[in-house]
């Protein structure tokens, strides 16, 4: 009976055949870039799960935003907390585990020749997961979001050629209110992870149909499935455990509802902005006769094309490119500390 069902599924979805398929693909022992691939992917998909729950009660509305998530929260809906702080913590272990992974790629050299596609296409995996992350800060709609929120649209206004009108789509208008809430709930739930979903789905068939490097018999492998899929199960149970600890033990309060008829009150942006916050606060008024703020954000906005262009700069992957990465490393690790302390 066991067997009669197996091969029913089996000739309807083809499962025998990909698992087979699977099984003839070797991965090293070691690779830990696979395993943070695949991680980012779990996280991704915890997001979604719990960002499809907790929609069904917030309310995208500056009136009643605050409210509603106040609601979720407060015990009217059960586990309604630990959903908010489940979402809001894999919010920022994606982001971070997406850093570590593209960093990882980086230092490994791993994004040459043929792997062009693979590295730009995570590339911008990462900057959509950070404008995931960005939008979603922004639907409390507390002091903290309203703030974020202003800061944010005030440094895209420093973007070369598109500043003023990046500045007024954020903000849908000219100043932060409805519209920017509106935006942010926008992107957030369906522009964002659609266009994440689709690139995510794209990198996978890059990473899949790369050519087969001549094996190496100094480096132990395994097959794909079942044994680097057990592992992998391993690995997604660890960081559960992770996960609803720090849900559990770690509350991410609301604080106050956002008060738009004041000015915005200090407060520190999200960790994947503080070195650039930090370091836009401490430019000068001018460098080489243009406004600081606007000349550190060009800088930024090139070292981001030179980031997509790696692949075809250095083709080779010189030992050059592993020491910058490691040297920008520190730097943002000790801009971020400096803006913490």
């Amino acid at each position: 009976m066991k067997e009669g069902v197996a091969t029913w599924f089996s000739d309807r979805t083809g499962f025998r055949r990909v698992t087979g398929w699977l099984g003839t693909r070797r991965v090293s022992r070691h690779g830990f870039v696979f395993y943070v691939g695949s991680l980012t992917l779990f996280l991704f998909l915890v997001e979604v799960i719990t960002g499809i729950l907790l929609v069904l009660y917030y309310q995208p509305d500056p009136a009643t935003a605050f409210s509603s998530l106040q609601r979720i929260t407060g015990g009217d809906i059960p586990y309604g907390n630990l959903v908010r702080n489940v979402h809001a913590w894999s919010s920022d272990l994606f982001v971070l585990v997406m850093f570590a992974h593209v960093f990882t790629v980086l230092v490994r050299r791993s994004f040459k020749p043929p792997h062009e596609l693979t590295w730009m296409t995570g590339l911008v995996s990462l900057v959509l997961a950070i404008g995931l992350a960005f939008t979603g800060a922004i639907l409390p709609w507390n002091q903290s979001a309203y703030t974020n929120a202003w800061i944010g649209s005030g440094l895209a206004r420093n973007v070369p050629f598109i500043g003023e009108s990046l500045m007024r789509f954020m903000r849908g208008g000219n100043d932060v209110g409805a519209g920017t809430l509106g935006h942010a709930f926008g992107f957030h739930v369906a522009a964002l992870p659609a266009a994440l979903t689709l690139l995510v789905a794209t990198h996978l068939f890059f990473v899949s149909r790369k050519p087969a490097a001549a094996p190496d018999p100094n480096v132990p492998t395994m097959p794909l499935y079942p044994d680097f899929f057990v592992r992998q199960a391993v690995a997604f149970t660890g960081l559960t455990v992770i996960l609803m600890t720090l849900a559990t033990f770690f509350d991410r309060p609301l604080g106050v509802v956002a008060d738009p008829r004041g000015p915005p009150i200090g407060t520190k942006p999200p960790w994947y902005f503080l070195p650039f916050h930090q370091v836009v606060r401490e430019a000068p008024r001018e460098l080489l006769g243009v406004d600081g703020a606007r000349f550190i954000t060009s800088a930024v906005c090139l070292l981001g094309i030179v980031a997509i262009a790696l692949p075809f700069i250095d083709q080779r992957g010189s030992k050059i490119t592993v020491w910058v990465a490691w040297g920008l490393l520190i730097v943002l690790l000790l801009l971020s500390a400096s803006a913490l302390a």
